[in-house]
């Protein structure tokens, strides 16, 4: 889950509600692929939670990655999957439009950082594992900025996707990994 700089969503199309948090907790339980994932969430109006509005990367063990949002410039809000490989703080639906070093407006930020995970990812082309994640998110992270509530990496987490297992290390602190498994 990312945040985003658009206005919070607020569907009201008559479907069930969910917010942020029940989104992620919804896919975590009843999905196996994202693209159950995707018609799961496709199913219910989003309402954005604590005054911001997200985006959410998924992907699963065979490699389909998708980032679901929800469309800021049409007055309904409607729902989008787009396959990514990676995703930072902007609408990847407006990717094309979003400029890297500088905000967009509504259509977000973070285009740079996007790129450099990209770079990453190129560079080791048949060779991605667990090494070359980490590196990813080395190259996308952000010190804090106390004039963008976007700009700090909270925490990097790199998920085992045929495991229930994950890394994580919190504020960029790279040589302090926990690593976890169910």
């Amino acid at each position: 889950v990312l945040t985003l700089d658009s206005k919070p969503c607020d569907q009201d199309t008559q479907r069930p509600v969910i917010n942020t948090s029940l989104a992620i907790r919804l896919v975590l339980d009843r999905a196996a692929t994202t693209q159950e994932a995707v018609d799961l969430l496709s199913a219910y109006d989003m309402h954005a939670m604590a005054g911001r509005d997200y985006h959410f990367f998924i992907n699963d063990a065979a490699g389909d990655a998708r980032v679901v949002e929800w469309d800021p410039r049409d007055p309904d809000r409607a729902f989008k999957a787009a396959p990514v490989r990676q995703v930072t703080n902007f609408y990847a639906c407006y990717g094309d439009e979003v400029l890297p070093n500088q905000k967009n407006g509504e259509l977000g930020h973070g285009k740079e950082r996007a790129v450099a995970i990209a770079d990453v990812l190129d560079a080791h082309v048949g060779a991605q594992d667990e090494a070359v994640a980490w590196k990813a998110l080395r190259a996308a992270a952000q010190e804090p900025n106390p004039e963008d509530i976007t700009s700090n990496t909270q925490w990097s987490v790199v998920f085992d996707n045929t495991e229930p297992a994950a890394a994580i290390t919190l504020r960029r602190h790279w040589g302090n990994v926990d690593a976890f498994a169910l």
